[in-house]
């Protein structure tokens, strides 16, 4: 079996490769060592020729060198990009010019008499003992050598020394050192072919077992998710309903803990049976029982848990099925974890079919479903243990990786087969086999061959009459295998983000929360509700969308998530501008400190492990969000500070000009007044007066407005607003009149609409859109009549809005990426640059929003205001 294998081994194109490549890099630097060493040791023979052919030593030399030269032509080809290529003919070509030189040189000293043929020996073993040569290029070598040896003597050697009896000696000599150095290379290629494929095993081996580690590791971090999840939803609950916290409702939290006890008590008893396959402690309990009826039982459990994913469970055959000799709880462990994967992997509208029937000694069900599919290069490892199908090609990534490798177990065990079918996208159907008699020793052993099959069933009904708590039994039995699938108890709804009870006051801080699991991310989200507005997503995707949207305050993630999963949610988090500062809390159960490490290194704020105390998890948040706060203080105030220093000079001369307006006047007044003019005289030298001090007075509110920030405080007061807008815009709807602009104020959602406002600050904040429309309107237009202003009010469950547009010639896109920062004018010719930025800061003072619009629908600029909701009792 072994040899059978290597055979297989060495003729895989990777191992012919492997070895060729090897045997060319290894013949390249060993032919230039022995190319190297011949230049020394090739021409120090010269000695010997002095001795042995005094009067030829010329011929020698110039022999000698001529090898010489080769020998460095050849050092040079290999040091060339073509060395590679062309290593094998060189060595071959090296060997024979150097034993060619010698079998000239023996003709000059005696030819066959002549013992210079040793040193061709010498060649011909230093060649056997350096050069890893293939046996066809060993014996080509011996052949040539052979022959041009011979050759040469024949034809050109002394006539007295041509004899066969002459020649033999040396024949002998070479022809064996020839056979010698082919069988030394035979040997040496073997040699090197098994250490090829020992380290090509190995090598395999090695990354079998990298591969299992992994798998290993990725098994005990979803274990270790899979337990601590469901610890942490009975844990949590039951502080809840220890502390009492405002009088919960009980069920939702005690159906919440029973079904994640039911989630921890499948995972542990898969781990155990598997302890027990292991260990080869598990066999079948046989009895009599309806394989049909098993299978309505689980499909009865589990189609209420389908309505709201609106996935259709058929049966098809179930009720034809005999009675057979069967191991119940394999069985239904079987089809429910094949159940379960049908579930998990089929999308909303899918649909379920369990079917079933029974062919010669076999009984057999089916389950197949209209999900994702599995790729055709993964069907033959999803049966493993801890594997589990690529993430990117699902949506879901619950479990330990041990469904399947348990399906296949338990069907050998129980002497049955499990096979399956897939087309990616399309669907996949699994079927299992079992024997209609399965090991007759297990069933002699336990009765059930030997004894009527009457009396059997009679025997189980007597039991079922005598154990009343068998239904229940059967009943919990059946809902711990389908734990996994059977959904949240806080809720039915599959959304991205689902209803939950919202206590928090309308300018509360918002928080994310990123999970996967449904129970989960709705149990923290309805902690925190008391106290900030909470929105959720079920992963990192949508998680980063629905960030982008609505800005929270605070992220709190899960780490092992489908699509995108924690640590990389958390970077795109980082890299988005617009996000960046926002703090991540990491909730998961992966712990220990490089799991923590690679959280902090990604970004995230803080690290909080399952199951965690629900004091624990608001103190962080709290904790998070408060220097949250003072960061964007601190940085707030170094920001005006800076702007306050660099507008000075800006101001003074801002404010130079009303101011030397009303000395002009005034000045002119007290004249008219000395020289006794009218009073219509004076009242007129004073109205530009008066102008001109409420303009100086509008720039210094802009520039205390500036240095207070969004910090400032507020006296807030519940507001109906429109009724507050029709107030405030009704003395500057004349003013607008005089200059041919209409106000125009329309409540699209009626006149309820109650705020917290400061309604000093809110007048600054409506007068300088209004103005700033105005001056739009008056500078860009060349007629500035007919022309008018909308303000627009309406409002949804938790906000009001508030849209300020007109139809002026709007505002330059390059514009609003920083027309709320100081400085920003426009094409206006005089103020202070601040006016905007006040409304900005005035806005998020009262935990409201606003943005702009360059070109609105009704043709100018827009300002759109967000303000917090009060909900009406």
């Amino acid at each position: 079996m072994d040899d059978i294998d290597s055979q297989k081994v060495e003729q895989t194109p990777i191992f012919q490769e492997r070895l060729k490549d090897e045997g060319r890099d290894l013949l390249v630097s060993r032919l230039r060592n022995v190319l190297i060493l011949g230049c020394f040791l090739y021409t120090s023979f010269y000695g010997l020729d002095i001795m042995a052919a005094p009067e030829n030593h010329l011929i020698f030399l110039g022999l000698r060198l001529f090898v010489l030269l080769n020998f460095v032509v050849g050092i040079a080809l290999l040091s060339s990009k073509h060395g590679p290529l062309i290593a094998a003919p060189l060595s071959i070509w090296e060997l024979y010019v150097s034993t060619l030189a010698i079998s000239v040189m023996t003709t000059e000293i005696g030819g066959f008499d002549s013992n210079y043929y040793i040193g061709i020996m010498f060649i011909i073993f230093v060649a056997a003992l350096f050069l890893p040569w293939s046996v066809a290029a060993t014996v080509a070598s011996g052949l040539l050598t052979l022959a041009s040896y011979f050759a040469v003597n024949v034809f050109f050697g002394p006539p007295e020394s041509v004899k066969i009896v002459k020649a033999v000696f040396p024949f002998y000599f070479l022809s064996g050192a020839v056979i010698f150095v082919v069988v030394a290379n035979y040997s040496k290629e073997r040699t090197r072919r098994r250490d090829l494929r020992l380290r090509i095993q190995i090598e395999k081996a090695n990354e079998e077992l990298k591969e299992l580690d992994n798998a290993k590791m990725r098994f005990f971090s979803n274990v270790s998710h899979e337990l601590r999840t469901p610890l942490t939803l009975i844990l949590g609950p039951l502080e809840v309903i220890l502390r009492g916290n405002q009088n919960p409702d009980l069920r939702p939290l005690l159906e919440a803990m029973e079904a994640n006890a039911r989630r921890l008590l499948r995972h542990v008893n898969a781990l155990l049976d598997f302890a027990k396959i292991d260990a080869g402690k598990i066999e079948c309990n046989y009895e009599y029982d309806s394989l049909g009826k098993i299978l309505q039982g689980l499909v009865i459990a589990a189609k209420p848990h389908l309505l709201n994913r609106k996935i259709s469970l058929v049966m098809e055959g179930l009720d034809s099925i005999p009675e057979t000799i069967l191991d119940v709880d394999k069985v239904e462990t079987m089809a429910a974890n094949l159940l379960s994967n049908a579930i998990k992997f089929t999308p909303d509208g899918g649909r379920i079919t369990i079917k079933a029937g029974e062919e010669g000694e076999i009984v057999w069900f089916e389950v197949e479903d209209t999900g994702i599919g599995i790729p055709k290069d993964k069907l033959d490892m999803i049966f493993e243990r801890f594997h589990q199908v690529d993430d990117a090609l699902n949506k879901n990534r619950e479990g330990t990786g041990l469904g399947l490798a348990m399906v296949k177990q338990l069907a050998r065990i129980h002497t049955g087969k499990v096979t399956v079918q897939s087309r990616l996208g399309e669907g996949t159907t699994f079927r299992i086999e079992l024997p209609k008699r399965p090991d007759s020793k297990s069933l002699e052993r336990r009765g059930i061959i030997g004894r009527r099959r009457e009396d059997q069933m009679s025997y189980a009904r007597t039991v079922a009459l005598i154990s009343p708590a068998g239904e229940q039994k059967s009943g919990s039995q059946t809902e711990t295998l389908l734990a996994d699938v059977l959904r949240s108890r806080f809720g039915n709804d599959q959304n991205t983000t689902h209803r939950i009870r919202n206590l928090a006051p309308p300018d509360a801080q918002k928080v994310l929360v990123v999970d996967d699991n449904q129970d989960l991310r709705t149990f923290i989200a309805d902690l925190l509700a008391d106290d900030y507005r909470v929105e959720m997503a079920q992963d990192g995707v949508e998680g980063l969308e629905l960030a982008r949207r609505w800005a929270p305050d605070l992220i709190v993630s899960d780490i092992m998530m489908p699509r995108m999963d924690g640590y990389e949610f958390t970077r795109q988090i980082r890299q988005d501008p617009s996000l960046s500062q926002v703090p991540v809390i990491l909730a998961t159960a992966k712990s220990g400190g490089e799991a923590v490490a690679e959280g902090l290194e990604v970004g995230a704020n803080d690290y909080l492990a399952k199951p965690f105390e629900i004091r624990e998890l608001k103190a962080r948040v709290a904790a998070q969000l408060r220097t949250r706060r003072l960061e964007r203080n601190l940085s707030e105030r170094e920001s005006r500070l800076a702007a306050i220093g660099k507008m000075t000079s800006a101001i003074v001369h801002d404010l130079k000009n009303p101011l030397s307006a009303i000395i002009g006047f005034a000045e002119i007044t007290r004249q008219d007044i000395l020289t006794g003019k009218g009073s219509e005289m004076v009242t007129q030298d004073l109205e530009p007066v008066i102008s001109e001090a409420n303009r100086l007075s509008r720039m210094i509110a802009e520039v205390l407005d500036f240095a207070r920030g969004s910090s400032s405080d507020l006296n807030l007061v519940p507001t109906e607003l429109a009724v507050y807008l029709e107030t405030v815009c009704s003395p500057l709807k004349q003013k607008l009149t005089a200059m041919g602009i209409e106000l125009i104020l329309h409540h699209e959602s009626g006149v309820n609409l109650l705020v917290n406002i400061d309604n000093d600050r809110m007048l600054r904040v409506v007068e300088n859109l209004i103005r700033n429309a105005q001056e739009a309107i008056w500078t860009g237009c060349q007629d500035p009549r007919d022309k008018h202003i909308w303000i627009t009010t309406r409002c949804d469950e938790r906000s009001v809005s508030v849209r300020i547009a007109d139809d002026g010639p709007g505002i330059s896109p390059e514009m609003i990426p920083n027309l709320f920062d100081a400085f920003t004018t426009g094409k206006k010719r005089s103020g202070t640059g601040l006016g905007l930025a006040t409304v900005r800061n005035l806005v998020l003072a009262h935990g409201g929003e606003i943005t702009a619009e360059p070109k609105s629908a009704e043709g100018g600029a827009a300002f759109l205001l967000k303000f917090p909701r009060i909900t009406s009792h």
